[in-house]
């Protein structure tokens, strides 16, 4: 039967208008929220009085983005000293820094560009991290809190409540807020003292067509319930004004791109309403400066689009298509439109057509064609349009009915799934960046939780060997559980955080335990976590690494894929994937998320998001290449046809089953949809791909046609699922872990 998602309007931001309040002093971040091995530090913790945000001789504060900071372009960092210099003349309360501060967040880079911050500003500027602060991070936001301060942070300056938000993740390009951001964030604001407008900086925008944090319309709803007036962001490199849900949100050009700032200065406008006037000042390359008005954001009152706030959405999902109805207040929108959100969107501007609704007396209605969707999990959004031109947006999940794959069970952890399940026999294990793994037993389709412990945050897959579980912590540890119980039998700390996959492999006879903490290979004895011996990789690896009994292969962040001696850890060979003296190049497109492969009697096999490569064992010479980015996902072995066969799938969906001795093609395909991480699952000649926006399919291996679509959730999924006995097991980002009945 068809299920109608009723839900009563939202709580109006105007209802909570100065209804909670004492001033906020510094608010910490939670421990939850830390991602390295002790918690971010506190407002407070960061430096003396001195440096902290101090009034300057002016109510305005500057802002500025996406600065990419590199030494290998040093026209970036005199552009940068140029633009600092340039705001201190104007000596402002603070300066925001809405992320990408360096190319790829490194040591050198960071150093580099706090060299570039004039003293009279020291302790004025305050941060929120980009995605190229954290993707390629090996210390796990470490490196990061020590330079820039707390992640998230708030403070006062200039009669508003500044709030630096972080919805980065580790290791990933896009965002997502996650509840205890969203929790943290909803604390802070209840305790503004009244009347006293909210300003957001974060690195990700939100709403509209941008599409990089899943959870954005949980972000949206928390802050139409207070005073935000206002969200600055950068990432896109552009510069453009948004009059949403109650706020204006602005997105910045790059400064890499061109010298300049942004500066917002606190007025009174008509009738004496306080106004926070955004301009963008440049630097003339004959001196002297320009200034172009951005646009001008009321401090009270009723912000843009809240006039045609929804009172009632409903959405209904019968047949093939979904029903849309909305009801509104005393003043009705001039327009109304409805989309399903995009399916196949990931980590950018994602365009859908809309759908006008049309008036019946105190109802708008219209009917979305549903029939080219799987059945499953999706999402509309609603679009009320102002006379002003401002809009107000509203998100509803529904579910589709339908044939296929069904969900039969579903449990949640604490924190995002990103790494991997972990699977033997009928144990599922999953590891939360949250610091929680937990496993099941799952048996005849149905589940039961047999023990649940606390670790640090985990980001990649907790293996399973035998009784044991080894679980990768970004706190700087390795720990060995039972399989059974979840006591821990050891743990072993790392000089940094581990942010790979272990792997066992076996060597004369007996097993070592292989990984990668940042920047070194590590041979352990699995029973005791006794250290073999250890090597310097040469580049951060965040994959795993594989033996075959006489060497041990790896990718990493210097553009190499390694071999080293199994039983001394000498190195052997390097392959180069990408030929460059910039580092930061060889980072971004080299081997560091790889998963290598050993095909039986064959090649090592490795990727990079440039290419994969089948390389000689013994000598690292290339064999064959196959163009195209299958790093994420990660090349899979099959047998099929009777014969070896490797499959590899690229992060747009274009796949590709190939000869794992020769490269050569034996058919291609296109998913239709991204795949990041989360990789597929081999069942005999059928692959079941789990998309980055949770879509499930069954892959012919021998045809390369895709059925038994299924929509799992709302949130991205970087985590590669696990079968067992008959039923997949999937996670994501929400940290919702489900089990799925295979049809």
């Amino acid at each position: 039967m068809p299920t109608e998602h009723s839900n009563p309007r939202e709580v109006s931001r105007r209802i909570f208008l100065g209804a909670a309040g004492a001033t906020v002093g510094a608010l910490a971040a939670p421990a939850a929220l830390a991602t390295a091995a002790s918690a971010a530090p506190s407002n407070s913790d960061v430096g003396d009085a001195a440096d902290r945000p101090r009034p300057g001789s002016t109510q305005g504060f500057a802002l500025i983005s996406d600065t990419h900071l590199n030494p290998a372009a040093p026209a970036r960092t005199e552009t940068m000293r140029a633009v600092f210099a340039a705001i201190a003349e104007r000596d402002p309360a603070a300066v925001l820094h809405c992320g990408d501060i360096t190319d790829s967040g490194s040591p050198e880079q960071i150093a580099l560009y706090r060299s570039t911050v004039p003293a009279e500003l020291a302790g004025r500027v305050r941060y929120t991290p980009g995605n190229h602060e954290v993707r390629w991070d090996v210390s796990a936001k470490e490196e990061y809190h020590r330079a820039f301060g707390a992640s998230p942070q708030s403070f006062d300056v200039s009669g508003v409540h500044v709030v630096a938000l972080d919805p980065t993740m580790l290791l990933q390009e896009p965002g997502h807020f996650g509840g205890a951001l969203l929790d943290w964030l909803e604390k802070d604001l209840r305790r503004v003292r009244k009347n006293t407008p909210i300003v957001i900086f974060q690195h990700h925008p939100v709403g509209d067509a941008w599409y990089y944090a899943d959870d954005q319309d949980r972000f949206l709803e928390l802050v139409q319930r207070h005073d935000v007036r206002v969200v600055f962001a950068g990432h896109v490199h552009a510069e453009a004004v948004r009059p949403m849900n109650g706020l204006v949100e602005v997105t910045l050009k790059a400064v890499k791109d061109s010298p300049h700032y942004y500066w917002a200065e606190r007025t009174n406008g008509e009738a004496g309403v306080p106004q926070l006037v955004v301009t963008r000042v440049d630097l003339l390359a004959g001196g002297g400066t320009s200034t172009t008005p951005v646009t001008t954001v009321d401090l009270a009152g009723d912000g843009p689009g809240a006039d045609v706030e929804p009172h009632t959405v409903n959405v209904t999902a019968a047949g093939a298509a979904f029903a849309v109805r909305a009801t509104f207040g005393h003043r009705a929108p001039v327009a109304v439109r409805a989309q399903v959100l995009p399916e196949t969107g990931f980590s950018g501007t994602v365009n859908a057509p809309y759908t006008e609704l049309t008036r019946t007396g105190a109802n708008w209605r219209t009917s979305l064609d549903a029939a080219a969707l799987p059945p499953g999990t999706h999402q509309v959004r609603l679009r009320a349009v102002a006379a002003d031109g401002s809009w107000w947006d509203t998100v509803r999940t529904v579910e589709l009915p339908g044939a296929g794959p069904q969900v039969a069970w579903e449990g949640g952890l604490d924190g995002a799934v990103q790494g991997a399940l972990g699977g033997a026999g009928d144990l599922v294990v999953a590891g939360s960046t949250g610091g929680v793994v937990t496993a099941w037993s799952v048996r005849r389709g149905r589940a039961r939780q047999r023990w649940t412990v606390r670790t640090g945050p985990v980001y990649r897959e907790p293996v399973v060997v035998g009784s044991t579980v080894y679980v990768p912590g970004a706190d700087h540890t390795l720990t060995a559980l039972d399989a059974g119980t979840g006591r821990r039998r050891w743990q072993v700390r790392t000089a940094e955080p581990v942010l790979s996959t272990p792997s066992l492999g076996r060597v004369d006879g007996v097993d070592v335990l292989l990984v990668a903490a940042g920047t070194t290979l590590l041979s352990l004895d699995p029973a005791s976590g006794r250290e073999h011996w250890r090597a310097a990789i040469g580049g951060f690896a965040a994959g795993r690494p594989a033996c075959d009994g006489e060497r041990v292969y790896v990718g990493a962040g210097d553009s190499q894929a390694h071999a080293f001696d199994a039983r001394t850890g000498a190195p052997l060979w390097s392959f180069t994937t990408r030929v460059t003296t910039d580092p930061n190049t060889a980072l971004l497109y080299g081997p560091w998320d790889d998963r290598t492969v050993l095909v039986p009697n064959g090649p090592v096999v490795v990727s990079s998001v440039s290419a994969t490569w089948g390389l000689d064992r013994s000598t690292g010479q290339a064999l064959w290449s196959v163009a195209g980015s299958a790093m994420y996902a990660g090349p899979r072995l099959a047998t099929v046809g009777g014969s070896t066969a490797l499959l590899l799938i690229q992060e747009r969906g274009a796949t590709l089953l190939v000869d794992p001795a020769t490269g050569a093609a034996r058919w291609q395909t296109q998913l239709g949809f991204p795949v990041f991480n989360s990789g597929a699952v081999v069942d005999g000649e059928t692959a079941w791909v789990l998309g980055v926006n949770s879509q499930l399919g069954a892959l012919d291996l021998t045809t390369g046609k895709l059925d038994r679509l299924v929509k799992l959730g709302t949130g991205y999924s970087f985590s590669t699922p696990v079968l067992v006995d008959g039923q997949l097991v999937a996670a994501d980002q929400n940290g919702r872990v489900r089990g799925v009945d295979l049809a």
